[in-house]
């Protein structure tokens, strides 16, 4: 009699094979999201840890004290399961602004990561790695707006308008344009722009009047909040200047000294706090070392005929740069455009120092001589008015500059 071969037993070694596959995707499924949550995790303990090193540095405190605390904080501690390293170098010259020093944290994080599923298909522990780079670099006193000659700080509307007959002839510096508007910076007419650089946060429409590096748009829009901490501080004006020799002079001690424009004025060196609002104004006001800070909310000053402000401000002290000065008027932390003022020069001297008129509509007005501005002119709107070509001449180191603040970056 034929024995038939037995096939019992086969049933067993596929289930057996099934099983190391079931354990295959249940380790695929299991042991890699947990895998995957443990590197997304790591990451931030990188991150975070970074930020922590590159703001220690800018603190002067320990860089690897702050960087391993913030990590044994997120649960990778150095221990059995992560293997953390900190590493300090100095940041490449020229890549912190104003050459100033600086150093580059790198937070690398190795995080073993314990499996259940996988343990049958031979994979004990799986491995992350993850790394995270800052840098960091100091505050240091410079222009503020990145040394645009003309700034418009208005969020919408024409903030740079240049039509007419005068041509803007701009060195030193170029025009930023804080308004999103798709006309935020315009020229046209006879008028003409002839500057290094326009940069709009909106559009531009400066074709065939504008001269220099194409207009760039697209720029970060920047709000009251973010630069408040720029502007000088608003003085007291505690006191009173008084006329004395053919000249205004400030009261001693004081913290600014109360005036009102009025007629042609000659001022000695000092800080002037202007109580009124002349509007149409005929005369010279004129003065070495000084600065002239606003009072008045709804400010307006135009001149007429021979009417000019020629002024140089202070090369010293804490309003160094700073010539002209409008009170800025904020409501819920919103900029408000509530004032107005003509600045013109009276043909041979020149005006040197920056205005800063946040709330006001600056319209500036050439020279007919060989005199020019030496200044930064920050408005809430900037135009332009009469017929002679403006010049603007600006010089970083003779106008207003403030203390920049840290900056902390990922690099990646």
């Amino acid at each position: 009699m034929k024995q038939k071969n037995s096939e019992r037993g086969q049933a067993l070694i596929i289930i057996a094979l099934a099983a190391v596959v079931l354990f295959g995707f249940a380790a695929l499924t299991i042991d890699g999201s947990i895998l995957f949550s443990d590197k997304r995790n790591a990451q931030n303990a990188a991150d975070t840890a970074a930020f922590a090193g590159a703001l220690a540095y800018s603190r002067g405190a320990d860089v690897q004290t702050a960087a391993l605390s913030r990590t044994t904080s997120n649960g990778y501690d150095n221990g059995t399961l992560s293997d953390v390293t900190v590493t300090i170098t100095n940041t490449p010259a020229g890549d912190c602004p104003a050459n100033l020093t600086g150093k580059e944290i790198k937070v690398d994080i190795v995080s073993y990561v314990n499996t259940t599923f996988a343990r049958v298909i031979g994979f004990n522990q799986l491995i992350n790695n993850v790394t995270a780079t800052t840098r960091s670099c100091g505050s240091y006193y410079g222009a503020p707006f990145d040394g645009n000659a003309i700034v418009s700080l208005a969020p919408t509307g024409t903030g740079f308008d240049a039509h007419g007959t005068p041509d803007f002839l701009i060195t030193g510096g170029g025009i930023f344009v804080n308004s999103s508007s798709s006309s935020a910076a315009t020229c046209g007419g006879a008028a003409g722009v002839n500057a290094p650089s326009v940069s709009a946060v909106g559009g531009t429409s400066m074709s065939g009047c504008y001269t220099g590096t194409a207009p760039t748009t697209g720029a970060t829009q920047v709000s009251y909040s973010d630069y408040a901490s720029l502007l000088p501080r608003q003085p007291a004006c505690n006191g009173t200047a008084t006329l004395s020799g053919g000249q205004w002079r400030t009261q001693s001690g004081a913290d600014g000294s109360r005036v009102a424009f009025s007629g042609n004025m000659s001022f000695a060196p000092g800080l002037y706090c202007v109580t009124n609002s002349p509007g149409p104004f005929h005369g010279e006001i004129s003065g070495s070392e000084v600065t002239f800070y606003v009072m008045s909310s709804s400010f307006s000053m135009k001149f007429n005929g021979s009417g000019n402000l020629t002024a140089q401000a202070p090369t010293s002290g804490e309003y160094k740069g700073v010539l002209l000065y409008l009170a800025p008027q904020v409501s819920n932390g919103v900029l408000l455009n509530t004032q107005e003022i003509d600045m013109r020069g009276n043909g041979s001297g020149n005006v040197v120092g920056t205005i800063i008129a946040p709330s006001a509509t600056v319209t500036m007005f050439g020279n007919s001589g060989t005199g020019a501005m030496n200044s930064q002119v920050i408005g809430y709107r900037v135009d332009s008015g009469g017929n002679s070509d403006i010049t603007i001449a600006y010089a970083a180191d003779d106008n207003y500059k403030a203390a920049q603040p840290i900056t902390l970056s990922l690099l990646k």
